[in-house]
Parts: structure tokens; C-alpha cells; sequence
């Protein structure tokens, strides 16, 4: 879904896996840390302006409240996992992260034609 809308907004293959890579890294995330062991729901939006492509995860998982739990491990730690945040942050333009009661709300941006191309 996520390579469909950004080719049909011309960002190219190698940006198109980039926003896939993000949006799976981040889905894994939630599904791992936000429901453990428990099923869930993610809602998925996309919103498309002039100036940017934004993709919102909507989850009911597990709040995230402690902002060090949106922190990667340290990159020199060199061992399987933990490296999502670091790839997500790495792949997007910005990303945002809001605690609501019942859950979290995640927006992954990306700038189109930042430099008016």
C-alpha cells in the first residue's frame, strides 16, 4: 500500500522501498512492543498535500510514555533487533509520536519536492 501511493505520487523505487521500509519497521514495532503477545488493531491513513506525504499509525496498544522508550538502542551495540527506530527516523523526513489514553498515535513524513523541484 505503501509503495502504491508513493509511485503514484512519482517518488521513484529506491524512495518508495524507503517509505515501506519505515512504515514496516514502524508496524513491527507496534505489533511487538505496543501488543506483546495480544492481538490489536492499526488504523493506516494516508494524507497527501503539495508539500509533503504523511502516513498515520493509529494504535490501542500500550502507550508509550517515557520518551526513552522512543529512543534506539546505541548503534555501536552491535546485535539482532532494536535498530527500528534507527531506520525509521533514518528513512523519513519526520517522525512524530503522540501518547493518547488508549493507545499511541505515529506520523511518518516525507517532504515532496523540498527544495521546489
Amino acid at each position: 500500500m505503501v509503495e502504491v501511493i508513493a509511485n503514484r505520487e512519482g517518488l521513484g523505487c529506491v524512495n518508495a522501498n524507503r517509505l515501506a521500509l519505515a512504515a514496516s519497521e514502524l508496524f513491527a514495532n507496534i505489533c511487538s512492543h505496543g501488543y506483546k503477545d495480544r492481538m490489536g488493531f492499526i488504523d493506516v491513513g494516508f494524507e497527501i498535500y503539495p508539500s509533503e506525504l504523511r502516513i498515520q499509525f493509529r494504535d490501542f496498544g500500550e502507550p508509550v510514555i517515557c520518551k526513552s522508550q522512543l529512543k534506539g538502542r546505541e548503534l555501536d551495540d552491535v546485535r539482532p533487533g532494536g535498530l527500528g527506530l534507527h531506520l525509521i527516523h533514518a528513512a523519513m523526513d519526520e517522525v512524530h509520536h503522540e501518547s493518547l489514553d488508549d493507545g499511541n498515535l505515529w506520523t511518518l513524513v516525507w517532504q515532496l519536492n523540498p527544495k521546489g523541484e
